[in-house]
């Protein structure tokens, strides 16, 4: 193959690789709920591809030898989320996308030691210079709040 069709097939796994991406991010699926508000969507395709080209044109030849496809998904997929932080409005929303796996605001919770409790409250705390997700629970059936932290990157 000559340069021009490496270039070509290259770009083509890239659009492929961020579609992907966008389709499984921008949806919810079994397991997982969507970080991503809807309002950003569209704006954050944009952004995230331009940023993504941006990061990629920067390589030198030898990273671009030695960057395999799963590398490719996982930059991209920073870039992404380092844009969605960069495009949402709430404090709420910032800390759905970073960590999007945790509690929401609504979710139902049962523990084991409170009654059935729904997440009000999130903040992110940090100590020591440790980050914390500090969630605030109210009890559903008494109303009664109560508290827990779970250690997060920052």
């Amino acid at each position: 193959m000559d340069s021009n069709s490496l270039l070509e097939n290259k770009t083509m796994v890239e659009n492929e690789m961020m579609e992907v991406s966008f389709d499984y991010w921008f949806n919810d699926h079994d397991d997982i709920r969507s970080p991503i508000p809807d309002y950003i969507k569209s704006e954050l395709r944009d952004k995230a591809t331009e940023s993504f080209v941006k990061w990629a044109s920067k390589l030198t030849d030898l990273a671009k030898k030695e960057i395999n496809d799963e590398i490719m998904l996982e930059r991209f997929e920073e870039v992404m989320f380092e844009e969605a932080i960069k495009l949402v409005q709430t404090e709420e929303e910032r800390i759905t996308i970073k960590y999007p796996f945790m509690h929401r605001i609504d979710d139902h919770v049962r523990d084991g030691v409170h009654p059935e409790s729904k997440v009000v409250k999130r903040v992110i705390v940090t100590e020591n210079d440790t980050a914390f997700l500090n969630v605030t629970f109210s009890e559903l059936e008494t109303g009664k709040v109560w508290e827990t932290n779970f250690e997060v990157p920052e």
